[in-house]
């Protein structure tokens, strides 16, 4: 698996006092009416809230589109890779089910299942590992920060 390398950029803190679209787009949700006679409903949006969550963070990480990451067929194997760390995510930090993140990301949950332990393997190496902890982090920041009441497990063992 190739590490994603940051770009160096010009101008980079003012790009950073604007957030993405993305974080406008995942409050506006998360702030949107609920319906508390089906609380099912509200657990499937914030599941979706969460794997769009994940695949943003993954997409930045791995540097590629997150259009390449929700793509329906397969994709380059950087993509494949990014998508992957996205599922893990969305399962390991966010607590969301094989099932539900499957059909956020449009596969099989057999499928998700094995990402999943793809990923896990990625962690005998010291940089794809190194590289998780950070993904994490940031995934667990932006729950954080942004207050949407997604569900963030953490371990016993904070990682830093």
């Amino acid at each position: 698996m190739q590490q994603a390398m940051p770009h160096e950029t010009n101008g980079a803190t003012e790009g950073c006092r604007k957030p993405p679209l993305w974080w406008e787009a995942a409050g506006a949700l998360m702030r949107g009416p609920a319906d508390s006679a089906t609380g099912g409903d509200d657990r499937d949006r914030l599941a979706d809230a969460a794997c769009r969550l994940a695949q943003e963070i993954a997409a930045l990480g791995f540097d590629v589109p997150v259009a390449e990451i929700r793509r329906p067929s397969r994709a380059e194997s950087r993509a494949c890779d990014a998508r992957h760390a996205a599922m893990y995510l969305a399962n390991t930090t966010f607590g969301i089910s094989l099932t539900r993140i499957g059909a956020a990301f449009g596969r099989e949950r057999t499928s998700i299942a094995y990402a999943i332990r793809r990923v896990e393997d990625w962690r005998d190496d010291a940089a794809c590992n190194l590289m998780l902890e950070r993904l994490e982090a940031l995934a667990i920041t932006a729950c954080r920060t942004i207050d949407t009441g997604i569900a963030v497990k953490l371990s016993s063992k904070v990682r830093r």
